[in-house]
Order: C-alpha cells, then sequence, then structure tokens
C-alpha cells in the first residue's frame, strides 16, 4: 500500500513539473539593449545644456552655412543663428506658451512655434521640441519613433521620427560624458548637417 501511494504521489509531482519545466525561458536581453536603455536614461537627465557649433542647411540646390549657440531648459530654448559675412545674429527664445524671434535688425516677431518663424523668417526650419532631444542622441519621448538603430556602443546611430530621419554621425567625449559630435537631419528635399564643437553642462 505504502509503495503505491508513492508511486501515485511521484506521478502527480511529474505531471506537475512537466509542463513547468517545458517553459521556454524569456529570451536574453542584448548587452546593446541594455546600454542603450543607461544611455538613454543618462542623456535624458542633462538638462539644461548649451551646445556651441556650426549648422550647414540644403534645400534643393540652394544651401548655407551658419555658426549656432543652442541653450536648453527643460522646455525653455534660446537658440542663436550667428550667419557669415556681417549678415548678423537670428535669436530665437520661447517655451511651450510661444516664441519670439529677434532678428539682426532689433525688430521681433512672435509666432505659436518655432517652425513658424524660422520658414518665415530664415526659409528653413526643422521641429525645435523635437530637436532638442535628437541633439542629445535620443527620440522625442511625446512621438512615435520608427526604425530606431544603435551602434555597437548601445547609442542611436539613426532614428525616423516626426517625418525626420535622424542620424548621429560621431559622438566624443565632452568633459567626460559621450555626447553627439555631429548629426545629420533630413526631411523630403531639406538636409540639416550639425557639427557640435562643444557641449556645457552644468555640474550637479
Amino acid at each position: 500500500m505504502k509503495l503505491a501511494w508513492l508511486l501515485v504521489l511521484s506521478g502527480l509531482v511529474a505531471g506537475c513539473a512537466g509542463p513547468l519545466a517545458s517553459r521556454p525561458a524569456p529570451p536574453p536581453v542584448a548587452p546593446a539593449q541594455l546600454a542603450w536603455e543607461a544611455h538613454r536614461t543618462a542623456m535624458l537627465a542633462v538638462d539644461p545644456f548649451t551646445v556651441s557649433g556650426r549648422v550647414a542647411i540644403q534645400r534643393g540646390s540652394e544651401g548655407g552655412s551658419a555658426k549656432l549657440r543652442w541653450g536648453q531648459a527643460g522646455d525653455a530654448t534660446d537658440l542663436r543663428i550667428m550667419a557669415p559675412m556681417a549678415q548678423g545674429t537670428f535669436r530665437l527664445h520661447g517655451d511651450g506658451q510661444g516664441v519670439v524671434l529677434t532678428g539682426p535688425d532689433g525688430k521681433r516677431y512672435q509666432a505659436a512655434n518655432f517652425e513658424a518663424l524660422m520658414a518665415a523668417h530664415l526659409n528653413w526650419s526643422f521641429p525645435v521640441d523635437g530637436a532638442r532631444f535628437w541633439v542629445r542622441g535620443i527620440p522625442d519621448p511625446a512621438r512615435p519613433v520608427e526604425n530606431l538603430n544603435l551602434d555597437a556602443a548601445g547609442r542611436l546611430s539613426d532614428l525616423a521620427q516626426a517625418g525626420w530621419r535622424i542620424s548621429v554621425l560621431a559622438y566624443r567625449d565632452f568633459g567626460g560624458q559621450t555626447l553627439p559630435a555631429k548629426l545629420f537631419l533630413n526631411a523630403g528635399e531639406l538636409k540639416i548637417r550639425l557639427m557640435i564643437d562643444s557641449w556645457q553642462i552644468p555640474q550637479s
């Protein structure tokens, strides 16, 4: 009798263990994906920041270049575009409540967003609200992401978002942090190349 009970119990245990043992283990997370999550978290924390560099714009057969200084604190932007050949500085500043463009002649123009002001007075524009994330090498968390590609170190190399393709062509060490140094933005016939010479980030 005792042997019969032992056989029944061993059968039950085997029956319970079988389905559990046959369940596939969850797929391991790739090292690049883990590195990307850590990098994205670190880049979201880079706020406020100021970048200085150069921007080259091409639309069809027309193009130009300028120096650029971009200060960002949350959704508050202070973007200065310094045109060559003594053409003066265009300053765009504002936040989610509205933006202002000040031209080289000191005249001020207001609009609801940066794109409208830039299109009207610079003849080119890009989505500043999204680009404040792209310049850090991360997608805008408020918009859907398409075709996100990472490099071997788990950093953004290519992304499609909001009708734009964003490529980070080079990273460099700036004050102990690895940050984008060269970006390429493309939407239709408009191509923007951004070369970053310096990052300024307050020390915590």
